[in-house]
């Protein structure tokens, strides 16, 4: 008898570790991941194949193995890396996503059943560079990205729609959230513009001395990484009829750079930063929003940060980190 499970690609990713971790927190333990990379948490799951979702093979192997209840399609080459591998960034970020897509249409269509799809898109998919300032106020904003992931976030959102629709939406309900940067206590980041953040932190954390790549007046908006898996779980659970789009931007506090530095240094006096600036990765900072507007995901499924800039410090991050380095000790 085949097994039901949730498949999530990109498992050991900052959002995988953390998805898994939550899931297993609420006894969920029918898991199929899927990364390039071994496994680095302790967890629960039915399986980890370790490979690339452009492995058709191990693609079809799923689909003759399991049941696919829900998909979280997380896998992607994140936005400073793929601009320095664009041949690989579109291959895992589009082709890939294609992959997953069809999986999900073909399991739907196997056993009659419609599957959640989950795609996490990204602030990246905006364009400002006339004007950083600029709050973006709508979803459908004409979006014009300059960014390789940035464009393959968006072809992929529109893929997602055009599948969902030409099936009539009887075999993948395709959702997504269009996130800002996102700070984790537990992994460090790797390859992503909006890294400078969690960087810091991280660097404060290990006394080490940090190079900040952006500007000391540039601003971007960021939530934390439990409001983050939160948004995910709430607008998975929402009934089909509350929602009035099928993206939707979350956002939880923005302040520029030199404003996060002067917060870690509250926590911890002795760090240093100086700015060595990175005239390619400030452009992209620059072709981003300091500020989105959340509106339709706090009216159609409920979405409200559990932290804003002060309390995501005292009362998520630094205790985190604290027994991180306590448990490595």
């Amino acid at each position: 008898m085949l097994k039901k499970v949730i498949l999530i690609t990109g498992a050991n990713g900052e959002i995988g570790q953390y998805l898994i971790k939550e899931l297993n927190r609420k006894n969920i333990e029918n898991i199929l991941a899927i990364d390039l990379h071994p496994l680095s948490i302790q967890c629960r799951i039915e399986q980890y194949l370790q490979g690339s979702i452009l492995d058709i093979k191990l693609l079809k192997a799923i689909q003759e193995k399991y049941i696919v209840s829900e998909i979280y399609h997380l896998a992607a080459i994140l936005s400073t890396k793929a601009e320095k591998n664009i041949q690989l960034a579109n291959d895992v970020n589009i082709k890939g996503t294609k992959n997953i897509l069809d999986l999900a249409k073909k399991l739907g269509k196997k056993y009659m059943i419609k599957i959640p799809f989950f795609f996490p898109s990204s602030i990246a998919v905006y364009n400002t560079i006339s004007n950083n300032s600029f709050t973006i106020n709508e979803e459908m904003t004409e979006e014009k990205p300059i960014t390789i992931y940035g464009q393959a976030k968006l072809k992929c959102e529109k893929m997602g729609f055009d599948y969902m629709k030409n099936c009539n939406s009887k075999e993948i309900d395709f959702r997504c959230i269009r996130f800002p940067g996102i700070i984790s206590a537990s992994t460090m980041p790797s390859g992503g513009t909006s890294d400078y953040v969690p960087e810091m932190i991280h660097h404060a954390a290990k006394n080490l001395k940090y190079e900040c790549f952006i500007k000391k007046d540039s601003q971007l908006p960021f939530i934390v990484m439990p409001d983050a898996i939160q948004a995910i779980f709430n607008l998975m659970n929402a009934d089909i009829n509350q929602l009035t789009t099928y993206i939707y931007n979350i956002t939880s506090f923005n302040q520029p750079t030199h404003n996060f530095y002067l917060k870690i240094k509250n926590y911890y006096p002795q760090f240093e930063m100086i700015y060595d600036i990175d005239l390619k990765r400030q452009k992209i900072v620059d072709s981003w929003p300091n500020n989105i507007n959340d509106k339709k995901a706090k009216e159609d499924w409920g979405w409200e940060p559990q932290y804003n800039f002060d309390n995501a410090f005292n009362k998520y991050i630094f205790p985190e980190i604290k027994n991180i380095i306590q448990e490595t000790m």
